[in-house]
């Protein structure tokens, strides 16, 4: 019998000439064999072959099924429905190793085995060998075809055997072999090494049966025809002439089926308690559970590990009301129980009467161990506990239960409640879930009722997002987790992001009528500009800090107030610009006025006795020589006097800078200009 990777169980049914498959559900077919002994059908349709007292079958990861066709001498593959042949001629004998195993020839072959690597094994019986296939090659891995035990200790292939009838692989590639008439089960590990698993010679060419609960290697068994490996790395032992299925872990053999009677009995009781007649298989599934192969009860039993089932409604990472296991010592000595290991979401609590580990068990004692189901996600959950201690067999107790979607609540905060505009703002939204567990997915946050940005990753249970875009006003922001397969999703309450913004107005003034923006005093005069600054967004705990730029030479601004707070409405402020007295630019000559240069010309000697017309001309030079002179002089230039009345002016553009500052030091700056003219 084997298990495909779905669950479904084959069993080669051996009189019946057929293999057929077994659903969970308890359904039953026929995939290969027509059910007349022959041989025929290769290369066609598997139902429709013959096969000729098929008796042991495997299957590898891809799910082809391989057969041994025993009376046929043949190992046959179904691969897709169709079947061909994959070792073997056909005609009994041995041959052929290192050669295409489709020309070797085998002699009754029994039991087959699939290791990870698709390499195949066969137990062939009458050859007295374990024979495998790699890559189409077969060649010899125990036995050296004489029909006797000897060996041990040493290589595998020149070990005796007598009639191997079983085959497995283990996960780290060693094979154990159902040595039947030897009375043993024998161990080939990955050096080739032969040894004795269990099994001795005692009670002959029939066997016989002791030794339970004590050492394997020292152990009586009967024929054993199947041999087995779990996922744990037990070995089960069809034990046929001592009507059981054993057990070996750490070289300590134990009954788990049968009384050890020949019968039919038992079914829905202990296994330990079950009539079986000449067991010749044994199987496990996926999660540990045995099947039996009660050949001349013409039966497969099922021999299932008890269960202890959580009830469901759960959340997802809730823990669940503790249930109990009995540990009880059912031999004649003291028995020390050194571990409880447990897979799946499934762990020991506080509450029971067992003491702490390693504990000891008088004979005939017992206690309870607390177990408490915590789900990571939701759904149904398996899992296990074994039960381990010193000269014993583990003991398993398959665990199940199932939960639905925690519940999420979503928190959500901001790196600042009110900020400015253009700075970047931080919101942050964490899922807490109900119970443990990380939730997964995204959360999205939202402005009102528009979406801020695409939906933002959860990580270590928090989602972030920063902006700097928000335009000024108040904001009511959330934010919406999207929840997973095991986490319900959550909206977070609303909070207020208030982002802020001032301008400035300027208010006219009654000096200067024809602007408020434009004033022009004298030198040493003081100009005095009004300003409003309207907030945005209302009132405002933020000050704004006033400042001027771009004023003339000596010049000082002076604001009034000097610092704003604002309001919610509109807040006023003046600037007065006090200028620097100065004449230097703005002195004024007169050609007749009394200077030195006038009396000079006026002064200049020529002769009265000169015509008129020369003295016209001299004075008329005279004066023009003044003005020349006038013009490389301070304050010559426009003048007032005898070229009429000016003055000199300079414009001046000024900046009012406001600066308001929030918190961590973030800045709002505004700008805005006046002009001022002296003259």
């Amino acid at each position: 019998m084997a298990y495909d990777g779905s669950g479904d169980l084959f069993v080669a049914d051996t009189l019946n000439n057929v293999v057929r498959e077994i659903t969970p559900m308890g359904t039953i077919s026929t995939v290969a064999g027509n059910g007349q002994p022959g041989f025929g059908g290769d290369g066609g349709p598997a139902t429709a072959a013959f096969l000729d007292a098929p008796s042991g079958i495997a299957l590898d990861t891809s799910g082809h099924l391989y057969i041994s066709d025993t009376h046929n001498n043949r190992i046959r593959e179904v691969s897709g429905g169709t079947i061909t042949t994959v070792a073997g001629t056909g005609a009994a004998g041995f041959s052929g190793d290192g050669g295409p195993a489709v020309a070797a020839q085998l002699a009754y072959p029994s039991g087959v085995a699939v290791d990870g690597s698709g390499n195949l094994y066969i137990a062939d019986t009458n050859n007295q060998r374990i024979r495998k296939i790699a890559a189409g090659t077969i060649t010899t891995v125990a036995g050296n075809g004489e029909e006797l035990f000897a060996g041990d200790g040493g290589q595998a292939a020149a070990a005796s055997l007598d009639a191997p009838t079983g085959v497995a692989v283990d996960g780290a590639g060693q094979v154990y072999i159902a040595d039947r008439h030897n009375q043993r089960i024998r161990r080939v590990d990955s050096a080739g090494v032969i040894s004795t698993l269990a099994g001795t010679a005692m009670g002959g060419f029939s066997g016989g049966f002791s030794s339970e609960s004590g050492s394997a290697a020292a152990a009586a068994l009967a024929t054993p025809s199947g041999v087995a490996v779990d996922a744990s790395g037990n070995v089960l032992i069809a034990d046929t002439g001592n009507q059981r299925i054993r057990q070996v872990r750490d070289g300590v053999i134990a009954t788990i089926v049968g009384t050890g009677d020949q019968g039919f009995g038992g079914d829905g009781g202990l296994s330990t308690a079950a009539l079986l007649n000449a067991p010749r298989a044994v199987a496990t599934d996926a999660t540990g559970n045995l099947v039996v192969a009660d050949t001349l009860n013409g039966r497969v039993r099922s021999s299932a590990l008890p269960v202890l089932t959580f009830g469901g409604g759960g959340a997802a990472g809730v823990a669940s009301a503790p249930q109990s296991i009995t540990i009880t010592n059912s031999g004649s000595g003291s028995l020390t129980v050194t571990g409880l290991l447990f897979s799946g979401a499934f762990a020991a609590v506080s509450g029971g009467s067992c003491p702490s580990l390693p504990m000891t068990l008088a004979a005939g004692g017992s206690c309870t161990q607390s177990i408490a189901f915590t789900p990571t996600a939701s759904g149904a959950s398996n899992g296990s506990v074994v039960v381990e201690g010193t000269g014993v067999v583990p003991q398993t107790i398959l665990l199940t239960g199932s939960s639905s979607q925690a519940t999420t609540t979503l928190g959500l905060a901001s790196s600042a409640a009110a900020t400015f505009v253009n700075q970047t703002v931080t919101f942050t939204a964490t899922v807490t879930p109900s119970g443990a567990g990380t939730p997964t997915g995204t959360v999205f946050f939202y402005d009102g009722g528009t979406l801020l940005a695409t939906a933002q990753p959860l990580l270590n249970n928090m989602a972030t997002l920063s902006l700097s875009t928000l335009a000024a006003g108040t904001h009511t922001i959330t934010a919406v987790y999207s929840g997973d397969a095991n986490f319900t999703g959550s909206t977070s309450s609303a909070i207020a992001e208030l982002i802020e913004d001032f301008d400035f107005t300027i208010t006219p003034n009654s000096s200067n009528p024809g602007g408020s923006t434009q004033q022009t005093v004298a030198p040493g005069a003081a100009a005095t500009f009004s300003f409003t600054v309207q907030p945005t967004t209302g009132a405002s705990s933020f000050p704004i800090a006033l400042a001027a730029t771009g004023l003339p030479a000596g010049a000082t601004a002076t604001f009034t107030p000097q610092t704003l707070t604002l309001r919610a409405g509109a807040s006023s402020f003046t600037m007065t610009i006090q200028t620097a007295a100065s004449t230097s630019g703005l002195s004024q000559t007169r050609l007749f006025g009394g200077g030195a240069m006038a009396l000079a010309l006026l002064l200049l000697p020529f002769p009265l006795r000169r015509k008129a017309k020369h003295l016209h001309a001299l004075t008329m030079l005279a004066l023009i020589a003044a003005g020349a002179m006038c013009t490389t002089l301070t304050g010559c230039g426009s003048g007032s006097g005898f070229f009429g009345q000016s003055k000199l002016q300079k414009t001046y553009t000024i900046q009012v800078v406001g600066t308001a500052t929030g918190a961590a030091g973030a800045t709002l700056q505004h700008i805005t200009v006046v002009q001022l003219t002296l003259q």
